[in-house]
């Protein structure tokens, strides 16, 4: 459990600093960046969304397991709490895996790019844990793609069939939260985001500063 706890702090911590980092150098690159600076700085987006939707989906799904399986009589047994459980973590996984690797992609050669560039120890650092994250989320994705289809399709399986309105609910409730939990890593992101593009000053805005007092404008 410290283990976990320690794991998501990681993780807002890391999606809090993408955050600060896409903030004050949004107005900059929008202006006067390439291609490949803009899909940096979506990438940035991209997984500071999933970061923050990680813990908001672990507290929504425990919460809905405990809910149905400590009723007078539970909803759902223990074991088919679990289940509900593995169905909901497989659909968020298949929902945040590929983004995740395509945006890791960009920010691993970004990274290559920098430490080739600036041959510091931080950008070096930085660039082989980006290269560790992007071979682990790779390796994973590999491993678990599978067996996170056959939950998702277990989870959904009857959602047709009339005689089973239940497994139809689990199965909405569990799309339901996936939803509110990436819904909420937007906002968090956009928000943080937008609080760093406005107490910050581009490199234009200094620029145009500058010139207006040598002009003394200013």
């Amino acid at each position: 459990m410290l283990l976990l706890i320690g794991l998501l702090a990681l993780n807002v911590a890391i999606s809090w600093w993408n955050c600060y980092a896409v903030g004050v150098s949004w107005k900059d690159v929008m202006a006067m960046g390439n291609w490949f600076d803009k899909t940096i700085l979506w990438s940035g987006v991209i997984q500071s969304v999933v970061g923050f939707s990680m813990p908001i989906l672990l507290v929504l799904a425990y919460g809905a397991v405990a809910v149905l399986t400590s009723g007078q009589p539970p909803y759902l047994t223990l074991e088919e709490g679990r289940q509900f459980m593995d169905g909901i973590f497989s659909l968020w996984y298949l929902a945040v895996i590929f983004p995740v690797l395509g945006s890791g992609l960009a920010i691993w050669a970004h990274s290559l790019r920098a430490a080739y560039q600036r041959r510091d120890f931080a950008s070096i650092a930085t660039a082989g844990w980006n290269t560790y994250a992007q071979i682990s989320n790779t390796l994973n994705a590999y491993q678990h793609v599978g067996g996170a289809f056959n939950s998702v399709g277990q989870l959904f399986s009857g959602v047709l069939s009339s005689k089973d309105s239940g497994k139809a609910k689990l199965a909405f409730l569990a799309l339901i939260i996936v939803v509110l939990a990436l819904v909420a890593g937007v906002i968090i992101t956009f928000t943080l985001v937008r609080h760093y593009m406005s107490t910050s000053q581009s490199r234009l805005e200094e620029y145009g500063e500058t010139l207006s007092r040598k002009r003394g404008y200013a």
